[in-house]
């Protein structure tokens, strides 16, 4: 029996991978968990300017990007935290207000974040503990802070709350 020519099966293998890594191309990365604060709070007229799907499940949203620090401190406020804001280096992250409603039985964590490959999108998994959740509607605000240089693109964040993925656009 003749042995495979090696050249023949390196052009193979080179192929391969060549179509393995532009797929892996278009799918998102994970990103590290940089969390500031996650609260009970919500702004008093969340219900008035909140983004609401249009669609069930009629989740609604509070989502805002910061870059400056003089943003940062007027939204910590308007989100309702009352401790003082902690120090962020605004020079090299920006800063994101996540703000949803939960049951009060079964708060939310933030399950991953996920990043499009054009950084354009920002994949955020909201997770809740296993069990029996009472239908009632709390507040909870989380601040992330991203580097400035990933989130510089960003256009969009979508947040997969129950299995529903709701996207919303950044001002």
């Amino acid at each position: 029996m003749k042995n495979p020519n090696p050249l023949l099966f390196l052009s193979l293998l080179m192929s391969l991978l060549f179509l393995f890594g532009c797929s892996m191309s278009n799918e998102e990365k994970q990103m590290n968990l940089d969390l500031i604060a996650s609260e009970k709070t919500l702004p008093t007229n969340f219900h008035e300017i909140a983004f609401k799907r249009k669609e069930a499940p009629f989740f609604q949203y509070l989502v805002r990007k910061v870059v400056y620090q003089s943003e940062f401190a007027a939204n910590w406020s308007f989100y309702g935290f009352e401790s003082k804001p902690p120090s962020v280096n605004l020079n090299k992250k920006d800063v994101f207000f996540i703000g949803v409603q939960e049951s009060g039985s079964c708060p939310y964590e933030i399950g991953n974040i996920k990043l499009s490959s054009d950084n354009k999108t920002m994949k955020v998994t909201l997770s809740e503990p296993d069990g029996a959740c009472t239908s009632d509607a709390t507040p909870r605000t989380f601040v992330l802070q991203i580097d400035k240089e990933i989130a510089k693109e960003m256009e969009s964040v979508v947040i997969v709350q129950s299995g529903v993925e709701t996207n919303i656009l950044l001002d």
